[in-house]
């Protein structure tokens, strides 16, 4: 969660200068690209991590570095470094926003947050049945996992945390799940399908 604040705020700030910078030129289409910066912060301030893609707009509108003579194409917001090829007159590369493409994964991800997750085990083992379903509530992201709390009873111990890693999967949401008991001695791995509840 940490880095995500941290992006939010990174894409904010910056979004918010480079509107106050272009403001004598409102034609300019960095103003677009600053007003889906400030929207996607703000949505994830207000906790609605629906729209986490907004925030990966924001970062590849901002990758192309392009330019032809006298003309740039240059969307950059606030910080304007930039890797190119000189090809003549054509000037073609990347911004170094290309780096945020590192975040991708958790912003991804977000979409998770806030939320109550139900699941179900997806190939049975000892403590996960098909026919038993779970909930727990989302509240931050570590190393690309969902980790969320819980009161899951199983066996007559109770789960207090749960570790949700999503897997690429194009019939069922499927993910990698670790539960772990309150004091902290037993854990349940396995594979479940899972749903996000409204």
């Amino acid at each position: 969660m940490k880095t995500l604040t941290g992006f939010y705020i990174f894409v904010l700030v910056t979004s918010i200068i480079t509107l106050n910078n272009n403001l004598y030129n409102l034609l300019n289409p960095t103003i677009i690209v600053s007003i889906i910066g400030i929207v996607s912060a703000i949505l994830f301030f207000m906790k609605k991590t629906s729209f986490y893609f907004l925030a990966i707009i924001w970062i590849i509108a901002q990758i192309p570095f392009i330019e032809l003579g006298e003309q740039t194409i240059d969307l950059a917001q606030f910080l304007n470094f930039h890797f190119s090829l000189q090809f003549g007159s054509v000037s073609v590369g990347l911004n170094a926003q290309v780096l945020l493409l590192f975040l991708l994964k958790p912003i991804q991800l977000s979409e998770f947050l806030f939320k109550e997750i139900s699941f179900r085990a997806y190939t049975e083992n000892k403590s996960l049945k098909i026919e038993n379903e779970y909930n727990f509530r989302s509240e931050d992201i570590i190393d690309n996992k969902i980790i969320g709390t819980s009161e899951i009873e199983i066996d007559n111990i109770i789960y207090s945390k749960v570790k949700l890693e999503p897997i690429k999967s194009e019939r069922v949401k499927k993910a990698g799940i670790i539960l772990i008991a309150e004091n902290n001695q037993q854990t349940i791995k396995g594979t479940v399908q899972y749903k996000l509840n409204s």
